[in-house]
């Protein structure tokens, strides 16, 4: 039930995220989002896994926060409609969820299946099996590719985050 109630707030983080203009709201909900789902990650597998993941989720975002904030201009916040969006986002994921998994038993077979992937990647043998190598491989490369591109965006003479000089 816990991991229900964290997928659906998921979903409902992710519903609200196109209304969203302002950057610093929208990095909120960024924010909670990889909260989340780091979360979920630690219930369903381990929980140091998901704990590293959230350090790098966070480190990779307040690069891009600080990116961003420094890019766009204020606009007009729209509060009612954001918690529109959530609540409404929350309640079709909970519907979902009690259309799919509670009519047809499927739950106890779910939760069977969780236990047995949380042992796996509690005991660390599921994470370097020689079936996820190549998952890990590509996801080295994707943080590398990550990192070079904000080395790039913060260099100093050439990136978006220079000091502005005098016209001349």
């Amino acid at each position: 039930m816990t991991v229900l109630s964290v997928f659906s707030i998921c979903f409902s983080l992710l519903a609200v995220m196109p209304v969203l203009s302002q950057p610093l709201a929208l990095g909120v909900v960024v924010l909670l989002f990889s909260l989340f789902s780091c979360v979920m990650v630690g219930l369903c597998m381990s929980s140091w896994y998901g704990y590293v993941l959230f350090l790098v989720y966070v480190g990779g975002l307040l690069v891009m926060f600080a990116y961003v904030a420094a890019l766009v201009p204020n606009s007009i916040f729209l509060g009612i409609w954001v918690f529109f969006g959530f609540f409404f986002g929350m309640g079709v994921s909970v519907g979902l969820y009690l259309l799919v998994y509670v009519q047809d038993g499927s739950v106890v077979s779910w939760v069977n299946e969780f236990s047995m992937s949380k042992f796996l990647f509690s005991s660390g043998f599921g994470l370097v099996s020689s079936s996820s190598v190549s998952i890990m491989v590509v996801l080295g490369a994707v943080l590398l590719i990550n990192l070079l591109a904000v080395v790039k965006v913060c260099y100093y003479q050439q990136g978006p985050l220079r000091y502005h000089s005098e016209l001349k």
